[in-house]
């Protein structure tokens, strides 16, 4: 299953890579970008899949995927073919290709790679995680001071006051929030109304290196609530638990966006 999905990665990544120069975006009614190449790689994406997996069911960011419901299987397939559209419009990194097959409500494989940056993260249940082939430790508690956090969609932040004494970055990215909240190279990572197919590849590393998706107060995603398209209710926080308990009280939500 993983060397399926390092496949399927590398050959939407590098199909990515070709059509970026010539993508042009359009607004869907959610008012974020999509260009053609999204939907050609996606395309791409769901054809590898049902080859391969024809029992399960695949849920995809552009055209919804299969209905909902059970699959012979009960695998669940979730992905986005570029997520960070808007930065690959205009050049910028880390778009990338994100996909990962959960089951029982836990990740079962996924990956996330970012061709332009070369770099790629890959896991499977029980068996690790790696970033660029190299394995992942497992994240360890950390005291909060100038460490960075990742803070996601960036256009949110109007909505939020985020009282941390770090760095905050936005990559326009939320598979590569998740990805390097894995890699530990942040304490934590925060991703608005995150949808399964933001973030389920990822995950999978993140579950590895003992991580996971927490809301604000404390009660850890179910991916299962995610199955059918929906948006998290609210912000969720990636991470080791130990630390991301640290960054609850450090968010505090508007009642109105600030302009």
């Amino acid at each position: 299953m993983l060397a399926f999905i390092e496949e399927l990665l590398r050959e939407g990544g590098a199909l990515a890579l070709a059509l970026a120069g010539g993508a042009k975006g359009e607004r869907k009614e959610d008012r974020s970008l999509v260009s053609e190449a999204d939907r050609e790689v996606e395309r791409l994406l769901l054809a590898r899949i049902a080859r391969r997996c024809p029992d399960d069911r695949i849920l995809a960011e552009e055209s919804g995927g299969a209905s909902p419901g059970e699959t012979a299987t009960g695998r669940l397939w979730a992905g986005d073919p570029i997520d960070g559209t808007t930065p690959s419009l205009h050049g910028r990194p880390p778009g990338g290709v994100s996909s990962g097959v959960m089951e029982g409500g836990a990740p079962l494989a996924g990956g996330f790679f970012m061709p332009a940056a070369g770099e790629l993260f890959l896991a499977a249940r029980g068996a690790g995680a790696t970033r660029n082939g190299r394995p992942l430790p497992p994240l360890a508690p950390r005291a909060i001071d100038n460490q960075t956090l990742f803070f996601g969609p960036s256009s949110r932040k109007r909505f939020y006051k985020i009282d941390f004494p770090g760095k905050t970055v936005a990559f326009g990215c939320a598979a590569a929030h998740v990805a390097y909240a894995a890699a530990g190279a942040a304490v934590c990572s925060v991703v608005d109304r995150p949808r399964l197919w933001d973030i389920l590849g990822p995950m999978a590393a993140l579950a590895e290196v003992g991580g996971w998706a927490y809301y604000p107060d404390g009660r850890p995603l179910g991916l299962a609530s995610l199955a059918n398209g929906e948006k998290a209710d609210g912000p969720v926080f990636f991470g080791l638990e130990a630390n991301a308990a640290q960054m609850f009280p450090m968010l505090e939500k508007f009642e109105r966006p600030r302009f």
